[in-house]
């Protein structure tokens, strides 16, 4: 039964995983955001965190003490992230296109189970 219950909660996770590409000039160029073992991480170059739901589409950014809010469109859909880290807040567009991030964690879990 734990097993159902990580598995629902990586569904519902999977929603908000992506690539989010920031305005030129912003701090980090994008974020990835991944589940890794049901959890939600952010990905960029200035390190990576844990996103922990806090209500909503608003998650805590553990790492950094920081709000990572997701924005949908009309359809419902997440298309933007807003992150707010001390005097930061950031704003990016989901992009369609799988980041480096993204394809590293994959290829990971490829052999990962090749090897089961």
């Amino acid at each position: 039964m734990a097993f159902a219950s990580v598995n629902a909660q990586t569904d519902s996770l999977q929603q908000y995983t992506g690539k989010f590409v920031f305005p030129s000039g912003s701090p980090v160029a994008e974020v990835s955001v991944v589940v890794e073992n049901g959890v939600l991480i952010g990905i960029s170059d200035m390190g990576s965190s844990e996103f922990k739901k806090i209500a909503g589409d608003e998650f805590e950014i553990v790492a950094y003490a920081g709000i990572a809010t997701y924005k949908r469109d009309k359809e419902g859909k997440i298309n933007a992230l807003r992150i707010q880290v001390q005097d930061i807040d950031m704003e990016g567009q989901k992009s369609e296109k799988a980041s480096i991030a993204e394809n590293r964690i994959h290829h990971q879990v490829l052999i990962e189970f090749i090897r089961k």
